[in-house]
């Protein structure tokens, strides 16, 4: 069987939790960063499908045109089955949710327009472009980030060290 990048954004479809609110946006760009991933682990591509550049990062077309229905909503947990994964597949998509699944939607955008990045240079030669595992291996996305300058880990300092600061702002 073929991984496809629409059996990767169903694996973590099935994945997120009621803490994760997962949306076509946070969606498209997991998809990117468990290609990353593969490519930094594996030395391959996790699936063959194309990623573009498009206005707010990396899309794979056939995922987003699959899930475009929910907007900016959250998307719920499947309905149909997860597809059953390869062990070094499964190894990348779990590496993969533990190192980006826990972002903001904020954060992956700001992730993947970093200057250096793919998405970057794809979209400097003109929107639609596709980024290619070559232009991945080549950009600073292929090295991770610091997870501590995100903002969901501001969120949780903030959590950490003033407890109920945000459930009263979320009640002013």
């Amino acid at each position: 069987m073929v991984t496809t990048s629409l059996d990767i954004a169903a694996w973590l479809v099935s994945h997120h939790d009621a803490e994760t609110r997962l949306t076509n946006l946070s969606l498209n760009k997991l998809c990117f960063y468990a290609q990353v991933e593969s490519l930094r682990n594996a030395h391959k591509t996790l699936f063959d499908d194309p990623i573009e550049a498009w206005r707010y990062g990396p899309v794979c077309p056939g995922v987003y045109r699959a899930y475009k229905r929910y907007g900016r909503n959250a998307i719920p947990a499947p309905a149909t089955p997860v597809p059953d994964l390869a062990p070094d597949e499964a190894r990348i998509m779990e590496n993969t949710w533990k190192d980006y699944g826990w972002l903001s939607a904020y954060d992956l955008v700001r992730l993947s327009h970093r200057g250096d990045g793919a998405w970057s240079k794809a979209w400097a030669q003109g929107r639609d472009t596709m980024i290619t595992p070559d232009l991945i291996l080549e950009s600073s996305d292929i090295k991770g980030f610091d997870p501590r300058r995100t903002f969901a880990a501001s969120v949780k300092r903030v959590e950490n060290r003033y407890g109920n600061t945000l459930r009263l702002l979320e009640d002013s």
